[in-house]
């Protein structure tokens, strides 16, 4: 024992044993505070930014954006109700649409809308009520009225709509005046690259979490199959590993993107381990009737150097991707190195000192 006390882990066990309460309380006060960045984490609703900007195709469509303007579409898709009307090519149900355009028109944000109605409206300056006229005409703007009549869209080209903030409030406005036009015979649905987008945020939101709680429960259960009531223990490094990266991703504004929302599951199915090594230590002094004291610097001078030997091979293979030219992987490298770096930190420093406070 004296010879592990000696070392450098057994220096460092020593610290961590005699200031013990100091060093919880602080990994305590870190973890709230990093809490509150993680409730604040971004997701990634422009995917255009996980994609390298200095390539040329991407500075040509940057210049693009910049001379014309970002603009994104979102689509009404109007179809038949058939307890009223079987064909959209009607009086009421073209103007009706028309009222919509001309609702969506008046709206500041909205740049552009292309409909049914203001083709019928700048042929006839109105409405005609020959349904002969209308069908006519209606065979004429295939990419507005379906071929067999029973729909139609209507298009509201916005600038602007990339943030997630952005996205709602544009799909807001749509709703909005939509519910309030009296639509003759036709329901509608709201689609367009900004509606998938807030899709697929939801989506990646929820799986971000639902991916990350099956992962904590089925390490959990087989931690307690091992290690029996021991393994509330090694959650401890896992638990900061979560949200001590989650936290720090979102202070040094890295948001969660498709190839990032993984990152949960991982940290806690590779940051297990070092837990499980310390806490096995601890058990074997234990079972050898050694002090609380002596087990403590058994546990982190034991088995410190090959946790840290482990785990630098997994950050050095991490942190490889952070030279990929593709900045998704530069994020998902960046975020898996933190992970292992936070657990790695809980299971050196903040478990021992827990497993010390057993003395007081």
């Amino acid at each position: 024992m004296k010879e592990l006390r000696d070392t450098l882990f057994g220096k460092l066990a020593l610290i961590e044993y005699k200031y013990s309460k100091i060093i919880v309380a602080s990994m305590v006060l870190l973890t709230i505070f990093l809490s509150f960045g993680a409730l604040n984490l971004r997701f990634e609703s422009n995917f255009m930014k996980e994609i390298p900007q200095n390539f040329d195709v991407i500075k040509t469509q940057n210049l693009i954006d910049s001379e014309f303007g970002e603009e994104e579409g979102i689509i009404i898709l109007l179809e038949t109700d058939f307890d009223v009307v079987e064909d959209i090519r009607n009086k009421q149900s073209i103007e009706s649409i028309y009222e919509l355009e001309k609702r969506l028109k008046a709206r500041p944000e909205i740049i552009d809308v292309v409909g049914p109605g203001t083709i019928y409206y700048s042929i006839f300056r109105g409405i005609p009520s020959d349904e002969n006229a209308l069908r006519e005409v209606a065979k004429s703007m295939p990419g507005l009225i379906s071929k067999d009549y029973t729909s139609a869209i209507v298009m509201a080209r916005m600038s602007g709509v990339r943030g997630e903030e952005e996205i709602q409030a544009a799909i807001d406005i749509v709703e909005e005046e939509t519910e309030k036009t009296q639509l003759y015979g036709l329901n509608y649905t709201i689609t367009g690259s900004p509606v998938i987008n807030k899709t697929i945020l939801k989506i990646l939101r929820e799986d971000s979490l639902k991916t990350m709680a099956i992962s904590a429960i089925i390490v959990f259960v087989l931690l307690t199959i091992i290690l029996k009531l021991k393994s509330i223990f090694v959650i401890i490094p896992l638990i900061c590993g979560v949200i001590w990266t989650a936290g720090i991703l979102s202070y040094i504004g890295i948001p969660i993107s498709l190839i990032t929302a993984s990152v949960g599951a991982i940290v806690i199915g590779l940051g297990a381990e070092y837990g499980i090594f310390m806490i096995a230590r601890y058990n074997e002094e234990a079972k050898k009737g050694k002090s609380n004291e002596e087990r403590v610097v058994a546990m982190v001078a034991g088995v410190g150097r090959g946790t840290i030997g482990s785990s630098s091979t997994t950050i050095a293979g991490f942190l490889a991707l952070a030279l990929s030219s593709m900045p998704m992987m530069v994020h998902l490298g960046t975020a898996l190195s933190l992970g292992i770096v936070t657990c790695l930190i809980g299971a050196l420093v903040f478990l021992p000192s827990i497993m010390a406070l057993r003395e007081w």
